[in-house]
């Protein structure tokens, strides 16, 4: 059988005992680096000889492939691949459009809240994207979150009227507007409107 690696590779034979690690197979649709990541993580923990360990990264790749990424390996050119950097650079060459592009700082200006979207919800969805930049400041944070706040919104005003200094303040003053803002909605819920004290309801015919 033809192979595809260089015979550096091609030549050493990997044991029958050797197991290839199980992680969900790569489709072509998620990113790439990711994907390698966990290849590696978990080809870490299986006991291979160092001899053989270049081999056996580079046969065991393929194993982790499905779909369109499998059809790209089976046509790469014999002979062709002379190390597994070699391997993965072609791999993140060719599904380059997969690859999930590092956020910064200034993605979070793009979170705004949502029209209907509560206070807490809000708070939330922010702090993930938050988790996700790298090496992010809190002043950054705060100030996104100020600017995502809805403009008609009772804490956007406090806070541009009320600057906090420290992020325990800002922390402790959203969870006051958090609390104020569930209250009303119970009281929304356990207390509808009485159609009788509407003066503009149509009387019965």
């Amino acid at each position: 059988m033809i192979s595809r690696f260089a015979p550096a590779i091609a030549d050493i034979e990997v044991r029958k005992s050797f197991q290839n690690p199980s992680i969900k197979p790569y489709d072509g649709t998620i990113d790439t680096e990711q994907h390698v990541a966990q290849y590696m993580e978990r080809m870490e923990i299986i006991p291979i000889p160092t001899h053989l360990k270049e081999a056996c990264i580079c046969k065991g790749f393929g194993s982790t492939l499905t779909g369109s990424a499998l059809k790209w390996l089976l046509n790469i050119p014999p002979y062709s691949i002379t190390s597994f950097s070699h391997l993965v650079n072609l791999f993140n060459n060719h599904f380059s459009c997969s690859r999930t592009f590092e956020k910064i700082a200034s993605d979070l200006y793009q979170v705004d809240q949502n029209p209907k979207e509560s206070l807490r919800d809000f708070v939330n969805r922010l702090g993930r994207e938050a988790l996700s930049i790298p090496n992010i400041d809190m002043t950054t944070v705060v100030e996104a979150f100020k600017m995502g706040l809805k403009k008609d919104f009772p804490f956007y005003e406090y806070l541009v009227t009320t600057p906090c200094k420290r992020m325990e303040e800002v922390r402790n003053i959203t969870l006051r507007f958090i609390r104020l803002e569930e209250d009303k909605e119970i009281q929304k819920r356990t207390n509808p409107p009485n159609l009788f004290d509407n003066p503009n309801r149509k009387a019965d015919s």
